[in-house]
């Protein structure tokens, strides 16, 4: 798989760099989320599951009828339960190494999954695996799990789900095999993918995101961050923007779009506020490892 890195000079420049398909925890499969991308007006996407890349070809040749710029991607939670997630983009099947730890991953989540599912039962909630909406050969993350909840009228919605039973620290929640961060971006600069620092308003552990934090990840191979989401005010937004202008890093904007009217933004909602998206998409696009 590879990207054909153009911006298309007639069009205005669209881009969501963050979404989600049925291949991990969101709603849509590959093409339904492309199509819908494609009615959103976006020109350039990019798909971005948990930890796997097994919606990419599909999502791929959907792109390519509607004449959308899609670039290859995978999210990867590093740090264990700090919520440190890395953005790789321009990935392939070919990177053996990344192939491996996806590969590792995906068993580990397929463990994981019964564990929560467990722990719910001791509290009292009648939930089983039957009861998760997963298409074949997808592993089980937590958001399968808080939407089974909500459908059976357990929570009212995810976040309360979460709040609830799913969180770190709460009730239901299993631990992660933690990735270092570091780790990750110097392995995907070695494979010539472009590593991006996703939401980092999102990261709980203030030190993980101060500029001495992101000066060292940058020296470590960090080439962008994802100042742009839609779980950020304006105003967070715009001071990581501020910082990786200073700092030199490639700026992304992502929806993390999982489903329609959830905690997560719609699809292409951080346009809104991504001002300068075309100067840069024209970094990003022309980035070399």
């Amino acid at each position: 798989m590879t990207n054909e890195r153009i911006l298309d000079e007639v069009r205005p420049v669209g881009a969501d760099l963050h979404l989600h398909s049925k291949a991990s925890d969101g709603a849509l499969t590959p093409s339904e989320l492309v199509q819908a991308c494609a009615g959103a007006g976006l020109t350039h996407i990019a798909l971005t599951d948990h930890e796997t890349i097994s919606g990419i070809p599909e999502a791929k040749r959907v792109a390519g009828d509607l004449g959308i710029q899609f670039i290859t991607g995978v999210e990867i939670n590093t740090a264990g339960s700090d919520q440190v997630h890395i953005l790789l983009y321009f990935v392939h099947e070919g990177m053996g190494e990344l192939m491996d730890m996806l590969a590792d991953i995906y068993q580990e989540r397929m463990a994981r999954g019964p564990k929560i599912i467990s722990k719910l039962n001791q509290q009292g909630i009648n939930i089983s695996l039957n009861d998760l909406d997963i298409q074949e050969d997808t592993a089980i993350g937590r958001l399968h799990v808080a939407l089974a909840l909500k459908k059976l009228g357990i929570v009212q919605d995810e976040q309360q789900a979460f709040e609830r039973y799913l969180d770190v620290g709460k009730p239901a929640y299993v631990p992660r095999k933690r990735y270092e961060t570091m780790t990750v971006i110097q392995m995907a600069r070695k494979l010539g993918a472009l590593p991006v620092l996703a939401h980092p308003e999102l990261i709980r552990d203030p030190s993980l995101k101060s500029r001495e934090a992101l000066a060292e990840l940058k020296e470590a191979g960090l080439a962008g961050l994802e100042a742009f989401h839609s779980q950020q005010t304006e105003e967070e937004c715009r001071h990581w923007e501020l910082v990786a202008r200073q700092l030199g890093l490639l700026i992304t904007g992502g929806s993390d779009y999982h489903s329609d009217n959830d905690s997560h933004g719609a699809i292409g909602s951080q346009l809104k506020r991504w001002t300068q998206v075309q100067e840069d998409m024209e970094r990003f696009m022309s980035w070399r490892p």
